[in-house]
């Protein structure tokens, strides 16, 4: 892994970029933001949002030198060095190691080993890094906010900055207790961030920054003219695949919502607090409807039916384990 000696040397003569991969509500952008602050040279950062709901996907961007004329370009980053995810359920959704090169670093929220990671990104010649960020997150910060976190992993793989550096960044921009909290989450993650570097690429090349030619759009793409007007959940199967059908909202949130049938009453308050009518229910022989249970596939994991439910028929479990630094035998 390359040092903070050889990291200064190599930010005197080139660009470092950082593509962050999270969902909305997670920090993806705050993690950008303390990027530039924390670092001693010259850089800038910036988001992308598509849906702009809570759990949709996001990225984010960051340019790093300590030349301040590599840093004057504010388009998004497609050639990143390093790629953070902060939710490893974007693994399956995005390709997020999209103009990587031969070489530079993965670094993902997940309890995953190197190998089963490969196999989903499928790529061989990019180096891995995984941190149990949920849990230490859940366990320090007590929520899934993994983006200070994901940033002691990132250092521990690429030091663009010392971790000293990152704690001053955090101090002044949140307060007190939550302050203190993201510290020692940053200085956790740090020393439990597993590497795996990969036998099958060469060293990354620093001086790569080119932006691929149509990797934002490609061609087919239905125009605006023949899309409904309803916005992100099309309505037209002609076109697109029918509303949430093709989106997995159910990946978007970090919990599991368990349904116990027998204590069930079948009252339906969580059928109409749900926003995501990922409540199951069924007209039985009586006439009446009858909770079924709930489709995983749509739940986002927002708890409403948990604290409405009468009679605790609802409870939840996270959904990631316990994470293996090791690879499967």
């Amino acid at each position: 892994m390359i040092t903070p000696e050889q990291m200064k040397e190599i930010l005197k003569e080139h660009v470092i970029n950082l593509r962050f991969h999270a969902r909305g509500g997670q920090g993806g952008v705050t993690a950008s933001n303390l990027c530039v602050e924390a670092f001693y040279g010259y850089g800038v950062c910036q988001p992308s949002f598509g849906a702009e709901r809570m759990g949709s996907p996001t990225e984010s961007y960051v340019r790093l030198s300590a030349n301040e004329d590599l840093v004057r370009t504010n388009e998004q980053v497609y050639a990143p060095h390093a790629v953070s995810v902060l939710d490893p359920s974007l693994l399956g959704e995005i390709d997020v190691t999209a103009g990587i090169a031969p070489g530079g670093w993965l670094i993902v929220n997940t309890t995953m080993d190197q190998i089963t990671i490969q196999q989903v990104i499928g790529r061989k010649d990019v180096n891995i890094a995984t941190i149990d960020a949920l849990n230490i997150a859940m366990e320090i910060l007590g929520r899934n906010i993994t983006n200070t976190i994901i940033l002691g992993a990132l250092l521990r793989v690429m030091p663009i900055f010392s971790i000293d550096a990152l704690a001053d960044a955090i101090m002044q921009r949140f307060k007190g207790e939550i302050a203190g909290k993201n510290v020692a989450a940053i200085k956790r993650a740090f020393e439990e961030t597993c590497t795996y570097e990969t036998s099958e690429a060469s060293d990354i090349d620093f001086s790569l920054d080119t932006k691929i030619r149509w990797q934002q759009v490609y061609p087919g793409l239905p125009g605006y003219k023949d899309l409904d007007k309803a916005g992100v959940w099309y309505c037209d199967e002609d076109v697109i695949e029918i509303g949430s059908k093709q989106v997995n909202t159910g990946s978007w949130g970090e919990w599991d919502m368990i349904w116990d049938e027998e204590k069930c009453t079948d009252c339906a308050q969580c059928w109409y607090i749900c926003p995501d009518f990922a409540i199951m229910r069924e007209k039985g022989e009586d006439g009446l409807w009858h909770m079924k249970g709930i489709d995983q596939s749509h739940c986002k994991s927002c708890q409403n039916c948990l604290e409405i439910c009468p009679v605790e028929a609802i409870t939840k479990k996270l959904k990631q384990g316990p994470a293996a630094c090791a690879a499967p035998e």
